[in-house]
């Protein structure tokens, strides 16, 4: 039979903290699960030290070429045969208990198209730089309409990066491919797009680590980020799943550039301090 879950992992040089990445999803307490790595052809040292693996759980896709980092995270959530689905950066960690709350959530809720968690900020080395994050003002059963409007008017993904949500896994697959028009914004837009199906199921605990740093993908963007969400709002927008007052419009704006500021000034700290 196959596992329960699914947790596909996309790399491209996650050394080193991929390894960490991969001990975090196979030392779930919960676990009915498969492991799937697909790497994108890295060239750091990753490739040798997922070949080195020997545990049956962990299955390895390897890349003959770097293809878009869409491409691979679209292959990642194809390959998972699991009835639930996460996806993890190899950069981020999940708590013990994140996959078997969150597989409780989705059987409790069967309406519900995603579960989510809290999740914690941590850097480069691994400390923690804010303990709790995200859902705010959410409900244990958030409907998709209001989850998507709430993060509009946030001005970000109020519902955490992939390691903090669990998807359906018939749902996600449908919505396939990722987006690569809006970079930063890939997991909410398909959030966005998961949630037409149904609602939010949500944990409020702290059940992973999202980790940024200096040389992350978030930091990579960082000049693109205002600029991408802002043109992902308008086609959500136009989309008419959800619709903002005037006065919601301008909320939204002003909450965009009070968190563009203030990532800013995070990666900022995080550069100087890794050049101290």
């Amino acid at each position: 039979m196959p596992p329960k879950v699914s947790i596909v992992i996309p790399v491209y040089n996650g050394m080193p903290y991929v390894q960490s990445a991969v001990d975090s999803a196979l030392n779930q307490s919960y676990q009915n699960t498969e492991v799937i790595v697909m790497d994108n052809a890295s060239t750091d040292g990753t490739t040798e030290w997922l070949k080195s693996l020997s545990n049956p759980k962990v299955r390895c896709v390897f890349r003959d070429t770097t293809q878009p980092s869409a491409a691979n995270w679209t292959q990642a959530v194809e390959s998972g045969s699991g009835e639930f689905l996460k996806l993890l950066c190899a950069d981020d960690l999940l708590d013990l208990d994140i996959v078997g709350d969150q597989v409780r959530l989705l059987e409790k809720y069967p309406t519900a198209a995603i579960a989510a968690s809290k999740r914690r900020i941590i850097d480069s080395n691994g400390i923690v730089r804010k303990k709790h994050h995200g859902l705010n003002g959410f409900r244990e059963l958030e409907s998709g309409e209001s989850a998507l409007k709430k993060c509009l008017i946030a001005g970000t993904n109020l519902l955490g990066e992939p390691a903090s949500v669990m998807f359906r896994s018939e749902l996600v697959k449908e919505v396939m491919p990722w987006p690569s028009e809006w970079p930063y914004l890939t997991d909410l837009a398909i959030y966005a797009d998961v949630m037409r199906f149904g609602p939010v199921a949500c944990n409020f605990k702290v059940q992973s680590s999202f980790r940024v740093s200096a040389h992350s993908w978030s930091a990579s963007l960082l000049g693109q980020q205002s600029a991408q969400f802002s043109e992902w709002k308008r086609h959500e927008l136009d989309r008419q799943f959800v619709t903002l007052s005037s006065w919601e419009e301008g909320h939204a704006r002003l909450n965009l550039k009070a968190r563009t500021i203030g990532r800013r000034i995070f990666f900022a700290r995080e550069i100087g301090a890794k050049g101290q």
